[in-house]
């Protein structure tokens, strides 16, 4: 048999049979798929709000009982400690107070009026001398605020420094300085002690009492 013939039967073969199973599908009856549960659920109870019971605590718990605390026994019996410390304290020798400006030391001085009805009045003033020693950056910017006792007599009596100001370049704003050097602060509590005032009065009757000056470098 010729080769051509062999192969036109072999390819009709297989399209003979590819119909057949074309057919075959379409043609086959269809069926629905049922699941089988082999279990069993078991039935749930319901239960309603009704049928719950609501219980309170009408009393709290009693309390814990209190601890027994030991009662104290006293005892005359001293204990005597002995402390074996020693001190060894390397303190720098202090140099002697100076002497201070003023006059009441003795301590049978006159009732100090706080706020006299009339305050001293300056009618004398003494300039204080600054030391040449003193830098630039303090002149023409140090202010120092003295605190005078002035007695009946219109004569200071004690002068302290309460407040030292060193202002900036603008001079509205200053800084406050806790002690000043270069011999400035002895300077301005001499001359302040040179000043004369006219004294305070207290019911018409001079008295002695406080008043503060400024001294400007």
């Amino acid at each position: 048999m010729p080769e051509p013939v062999y192969r036109n039967r072999y390819l009709l073969a297989v399209v003979l049979i590819e119909v057949l199973l074309i057919a075959a599908i379409n043609l086959w009856p269809e069926t629905e798929y049922e699941p089988e549960l082999t279990f069993e659920l078991p039935p749930q109870e319901q239960v309603f709000l009704d049928d719950i019971e609501v219980t309170r605590q009408e009393t709290s718990p009693p309390p814990p009982p209190r601890p027994i605390l030991p009662n104290p026994v006293p005892s005359d019996e001293v204990v005597e400690i002995e402390l074996d410390v020693e001190l060894d304290l390397d303190l720098p020798e202090l140099p002697d107070l100076e002497e201070g400006f003023g006059t009441g030391e003795f301590g049978d001085e006159e009732r100090i009026v706080s706020n006299p009805q009339i305050p001293p009045t300056v009618v004398r003033i003494v300039e204080a001398t600054a030391p040449e020693s003193v830098p630039d950056e303090y002149k023409g910017k140090l202010e120092m605020i003295v605190n005078f006792l002035v007695d009946e007599e219109g004569n200071v009596e004690e002068a302290s420094v309460m407040e030292i100001r060193l202002y900036d370049e603008s001079g509205s704003s200053y800084e406050e300085l806790p002690f000043v050097q270069y011999g400035l602060m002895d300077a301005v509590l001499r001359a302040a002690m040179q000043w004369q005032f006219r004294p305070a009065r207290q019911d018409g009757e001079p008295v002695k009492a406080f008043t503060r000056q400024r001294f400007n470098y």
